[in-house]
């Protein structure tokens, strides 16, 4: 009786992902997904897919991000796979950290501002991690009028007519929002 051997092997045990750097990830920085797998025979495949998409990103064991943006935030993994057939590795997250982008002020109630009347200016804007500090100026003042998300005119005036803009700032840096402020006479 003649005894033959078969070719044996098993599919990737475990697939990993490392992410270099290590820790905080600032927008314009460059980063490297690394995997990692066994496998008998060793690993020749590996794709990198971002959760959500649709289309592979990436071929090869490292995967790498030259000049990040806050579009790259989201979860990544790779598939490994060899002669005996593929494993997925569990999803790891980007975050990717940037100043604000965006400022956009509004003001309640819209429309006519009237002596007398009370405002509410209101800044909104993007930004990660999300913008703490909000500063408002008044255009031709040295100093901050107010501070927080909102700032309000009570028994507003002819005197606060002008250009009102807001600071937004995060750990990243800090953009301005304006707002046109036009008090109408009562009389």
């Amino acid at each position: 009786m003649k005894w033959s051997h078969c070719g044996t092997g098993d599919p990737p045990k475990s697939v990993s992902v490392s992410i270099s750097p290590s820790g905080e990830i600032v927008e314009c920085s460059s980063v490297t997904l690394t995997c990692s797998s066994d496998g008998n025979p060793p690993v020749k495949i590996y794709i990198w897919f971002k959760e959500g998409g649709t289309s592979p990103v990436g071929s090869r064991n490292r995967y790498s991000i030259i000049s990040i943006t806050a579009d790259h935030t989201g979860l990544y993994y790779c598939e490994a796979q060899n002669d005996h057939g593929k494993r997925r590795s569990t999803a790891v997250q980007i975050n990717v950290k940037y100043p604000p982008k965006s400022v956009s002020v509004s003001i309640s109630p819209s429309g006519e501002i009237v002596e007398g009347s009370s405002v509410t200016l209101t800044c909104s804007s993007d930004g990660y991690p999300p913008v703490k500090i909000y500063t408002w100026f008044k255009e031709g003042g040295t100093s901050p009028v107010g501070s927080g998300h909102s700032y309000s005119i009570i028994s507003i005036t002819a005197d606060h007519t002008g250009l009102y803009y807001c600071e937004a700032q995060n750990d990243h840096g800090a953009l301005n929002g304006t707002v046109m402020v036009s008090v109408k006479s009562r009389w």
